[in-house]
């Protein structure tokens, strides 16, 4: 029996691609274009759930299950870019407590 894989797991690929670092590539640009694509990433999905809304206030949705998807995809996007931001905090603050 095959199943079919989710659409999202296809931006988490794209993700591991950006963190796989070459040797031209320095630390910091490829820290923030994960950063960025993130950041990108949040601002995309709202965009798409804001429009969604506001096809439901216009009376021109169709299918709810459709606008459903793409909220709960804005909320788990900025879910995860604040548990990301969480941990870079966390990752600095560790840092700064180590004595030289």
């Amino acid at each position: 029996m095959f199943i079919t894989p989710i659409s999202g797991i296809n931006q988490l690929t794209e993700l591991a691609n950006q963190m796989n670092v070459n040797e031209t590539t320095s630390g910091d640009s490829t820290f923030k274009n994960i950063l960025s694509g993130l950041i990108e990433n949040v601002k995309q999905t709202d965009q798409v759930s804001q429009d969604d809304i506001l096809k439901i206030a216009q009376g021109n949705a169709d299918d709810l299950h459709t606008i459903t998807i793409n909220s709960e995809k804005a909320e788990l996007a900025t879910l995860t870019l604040v548990q990301v931001r969480n941990k870079i905090l966390d990752s600095y603050n560790e840092l700064m407590r180590i004595t030289l």
